[in-house]
């Protein structure tokens, strides 16, 4: 991701932080009126930057912790969760002393008397209480994670227990040369490869709010709603910034298996009807031509010497901003398909 755009996600970012304690922090206002209509709205602003600026920094290094157990990581996360909200809490509630007290916060008195009210009453219950919430919280997000975000909402809400229809884009995403790579490295490196490079999909995948739908051996079938995926363009973005991630993961790459993982993919937009299935092993999955028109998208990409190919109904609908160039290679017949469809090409920006 360029400099400029990086700056500008973090900034979304921490303004999101920000607005989410804004309306925290005004849902606690009628009980601090009792000290005045200025001091209230001071310290609601101040508990706004306290929350918002902890949690933005939280989610930053929260984004970082990539830990082999799952059990460890959902322990490290919490206690890190549980540690942001017991500071908030305590900058806030001293702060909030000082108002009622109507003193500095660096007031000698203030701080003999303060420090131990804090210590006695609010930080115990702060701490207890910012566990509780972080182990609930963290819990649901973390298992949610796993899962496919969205996807244990949809299971609680039971979005998909009768077959629903709806419009969605499909992403295959295949690694290049998969079987001369596994000959090569090993069925044991090839899968540690495999499972790396997954991994590095993370962070674009949850930047371009798309959804992994299920796996195929080294193969990711990623989908998207139209407002997600179209928005943005995030359904093309995601492919070059995985591009990124890997370019700057090469040194691990190549000292891990003396090579760098190359990969194509193929999008299309249609209709498909989804449903929850099973009952040992549930899922919610997806049927209908839109996915195997995909998956022959992506099979065109060695044969056209590109590395993303999309059709020309979703091209259409795309608003590509610079330096992404799509070039139409015309209309192709697709294996199994009686129409022809357009095909369009994205070149490296």
């Amino acid at each position: 991701m360029r400099g400029a755009d990086r700056r500008g996600k973090l900034l979304r970012e921490y303004r999101d932080h920000l607005t989410v304690a804004l309306l925290i922090s005004l849902g606690t206002l009628p009980f601090l009126l009792r000290s005045g209509l200025w001091p209230a709205l001071a310290l609601s602003t101040f508990a706004t930057l306290v929350f918002g600026s902890c949690f933005f920094l939280l989610n930053l290094v929260r984004n970082r912790i990539r830990l082999s157990l799952f059990s460890l990581n959902l322990i490290v996360q919490t206690v890190l969760i549980a540690l942001t909200v017991f500071v908030g809490a305590l900058l806030t509630g001293w702060a909030g002393l000082a108002t009622a007290a109507r003193r500095s916060p660096l007031d000698e008195e203030l701080l003999r008397t303060g420090a131990g009210f804090l210590t006695t009453r609010v930080t115990p219950l702060a701490l207890a209480g910012g566990i509780l919430l972080a182990g609930l919280v963290n819990a649901y997000f973390a298992i949610d994670r796993k899962l496919g975000p969205g996807v244990l909402r949809n299971w609680m809400t039971g979005k998909y227990y009768n077959p629903k229809e709806e419009e969605r884009i499909f992403m295959f995403l295949d690694l290049r040369h998969s079987t001369t790579l596994a000959e090569r490295l090993g069925n044991v490196e090839f899968s540690a490869m495999v499972r790396d490079f997954f991994r590095d999909l993370t962070d674009p995948l949850l930047e371009s709010r798309g959804t992994v739908s299920h796996y195929i051996g080294d193969e990711a079938v990623i989908t998207w709603t139209p407002k997600q995926g179209i928005k943005d363009s995030n359904c093309v973005r995601l492919f070059f910034r995985m591009r990124e991630v890997v370019a700057a993961r090469a040194g691990y790459y190549t000292r891990r298996y003396g090579l760098v993982p190359e990969f194509k993919a193929g999008l299309h937009i249609g209709p498909v009807i989804a449903t929850e299935v099973g009952e040992v092993k549930s899922e919610i999955v997806f049927h209908g031509d839109v996915l195997n028109t995909a998956a022959r998208i992506q099979s065109l990409c060695a044969e056209e010497g590109c590395p993303l190919l999309l059709s020309g109904d979703l091209a259409a609908r795309l608003r590509l901003p610079e330096p992404y160039k799509a070039r139409s290679l015309g209309a192709r017949r697709l294996k199994g398909k009686a129409n022809e469809l357009e095909i369009v090409a994205l070149d490296d920006p």
